[in-house]
């Protein structure tokens, strides 16, 4: 889910800067880009606090700090991208989620299979 939401706001920058330099602009298409990519940052912002860092990850759990720090890093890459449309901030996002994600995957074969994949919203995990 999480991979998604980046794509989606690599989509948005591009848009948006392909609309801010068209010769006639578009005020309402630029800002439903500029949402569109806000919205994804924010959901990947509400996973990372509401799921990871409140349900997943444990105290005392093994590579709790390292875990804590990758994610304390994806919501500031997060924040970064609502800021600006420099597209380094998605490629660290996606660097800082794929090793989150090794931590995290080594950790969760010791999980009961159906909890590994529930998602607090009814689908899979991010």
């Amino acid at each position: 889910m999480i991979e998604e939401d980046c794509r989606t706001i690599e989509k948005s920058m591009a848009k948006i800067l392909e609309l801010s330099s068209a010769d006639e602009g578009d005020a309402n298409q630029l800002t439903r880009w500029v949402m569109n990519k806000e919205d994804h940052a924010n959901k990947i912002q509400h996973v990372v606090t509401q799921y990871f860092m409140t349900q997943r990850i444990k105290p005392g759990a093994d590579s709790y700090e390292e875990k804590i720090a990758l994610l304390h890093q994806m919501l500031i890459a997060s924040m970064k991208c609502k800021q600006t449309t420099d597209v380094e901030h998605v490629v660290n996002l996606r660097n800082l989620l794929g090793r989150f994600g090794n931590l995290y995957l080594g950790m969760e074969s010791k999980i009961p299979a159906k909890a590994a994949h529930s998602h607090p919203h009814g689908g899979h995990h991010p």
